[in-house]
């Protein structure tokens, strides 16, 4: 692994300490989601709908931009599919999903092989923590 360098670590300060909720991200999933089932099918679709949600927060649209891709590349490389879309078979619950979000939103932001990214082990840990607490307030 290589050392970061200052305007990382710089980055990475910044865009911990930025102030970011829940809902937040979830805003922005849900308009970039409409705006797919809309035919905007760009690749900067989500980080300008972000950008347009926070034009006043710029630090903030930053930070939750950084968090969904970080979200978005454990994801894929961690087989998280299933628990986040279903397997085909079953449905998964919303409070699985939503655990996912909320840990992005709170977890910190490390670098990782040269990315700023989640650290994988701590982040799952935070996720399952936050959805057996929701699957508690359900039942």
């Amino acid at each position: 692994m290589e050392n970061p360098i200052a305007s990382d670590l710089k980055l990475l300060s910044d865009l911990n300490s930025a102030t970011r909720k829940e809902q937040e991200l979830s805003r922005v999933l849900t308009a970039a989601k409409e705006a797919c089932e809309n035919g905007e099918t760009c690749d900067m679709t989500g980080i300008m709908i972000t950008v347009r949600l926070f034009d006043r927060a710029p630090d903030k649209a930053k930070a939750i931009i950084f968090r969904l891709q970080a979200l978005a590349s454990l994801i894929s490389n961690a087989e998280l599919e299933d628990w986040v879309f279903g397997n085909g078979t079953s449905v998964v619950p919303a409070f699985a999903q939503q655990a996912l979000i909320a840990a992005a939103a709170d977890h910190p932001l490390a670098i990782v092989d040269g990315h700023i990214s989640f650290e994988k082990r701590s982040f799952l840990q935070r996720a399952f923590e936050l959805a057996e607490s929701q699957e508690r307030d359900v039942n």
